[in-house]
């Protein structure tokens, strides 16, 4: 191998040594600011889930959807965030923002014993018993000892 194509070579390794470092760089900075929406979605979950708990369902909402919406959570967390979101809906009568969150979970949440009692919960608040008994049934299917949504 000639001088020439030493350098050359050199030069193509130093040229993608420099692009690696820059991806590597551009990399940390993303998986920073991943971290970041992992803390805030974290943190607002808490927070909404404190809320829901003390049936302050304005702040519940509030901050149960800054934690879906800050893309954030893992997949459990998004479900049970979005299935108490969905509770706190209803329970401030926003029954079509409810249903519709609980019909994007239906088919794939991995709590979908709660979906269902979250939906017959919905329901019931709309004055639909029997539809409301139905979708409990559905939910003790999935887990005999799911705890029903109650004013």
């Amino acid at each position: 191998m000639g001088k020439r194509q030493s350098i050359a070579i050199y030069d193509v390794f130093a040229r993608l040594s420099g692009w690696l470092l820059v991806v590597v760089v551009v990399g940390c900075g993303k998986s920073d600011e991943f971290a970041e929406a992992r803390r805030t979605s974290s943190k607002s979950y808490e927070e909404g889930a404190a809320a829901f708990s003390s049936r302050d369902f304005p702040k519940a909402i509030e901050s149960l959807s800054g934690a879906i919406q800050s893309g954030g959570l893992n997949a459990d967390l998004y479900s049970s965030a979005a299935v108490q979101l969905a509770v706190a809906y209803a329970a401030t009568r926003r029954f079509e923002e409810a249903n519709l969150l609980l019909s994007e979970l239906e088919a794939g949440a991995p709590n979908r014993d709660e979906v269902f009692a979250a939906r017959s919960y919905v329901l019931a608040k709309q004055g639909k018993l029997a539809e409301s008994r139905t979708a409990l049934a559905k939910a003790r299917q999935y887990n005999r000892a799911v705890q029903e949504f109650k004013d």
